[in-house]
Formats: C-alpha cells, sequence, structure tokens
C-alpha cells in the first residue's frame, strides 16, 4: 500500500483496487482511520481523539484534490 504523503506524523495511504467509496487510510502509530474523499468525513476511527481527527480532516480537506486524483490512479472508476 503506497503511502501518499506524511503530515504531522500520519501516513495517508491509498490501498490499490480497495472498495468504493474513495477514502485514505491513515495511520499514526497504533491508531487508524479511513476518511471518505468525497465527503471528507471519517468513516472508521481507532485510537485517535477527537481533536486528531479533527485535524486528519483538515489536512484531507488540503490534499481533497491530490487524494482523488492518486485514488483514481489505483482504481477504474469512482
Amino acid at each position: 500500500m503506497p503511502t501518499v504523503f506524511t503530515e504531522d506524523g500520519c501516513r495517508f495511504k491509498i490501498y490499490p483496487n480497495d472498495h468504493p467509496p474513495a477514502h485514505v487510510h491513515v495511520r499514526k502509530a497504533e491508531n487508524v482511520a479511513r476518511v471518505s474523499l468525497e465527503t471528507v468525513e471519517v468513516l472508521s476511527s481507532e485510537g485517535f481523539n477527537s481533536r486528531e481527527l479533527s485535524r486528519i480532516i483538515e489536512i484531507v480537506e488540503d490534499h481533497q484534490a491530490e487524494l482523488l486524483e492518486m485514488w483514481d490512479t489505483f482504481h477504474e472508476s469512482r
């Protein structure tokens, strides 16, 4: 699974051939989250607190176009 980028200690990754909807996996230490790229909302989370999730949402919003482009690179259609 390629890391698209790292920011604030979080690795943002997209799995090739993953299931819809378009989303990014976020990992920091043992914490994991999945964030929708179209609606920019947390789909699932384990270990992150609300402040950390808010920051993750900000980062995804800042990189939304890049992340959606990367999703499209790995998947045939959204």
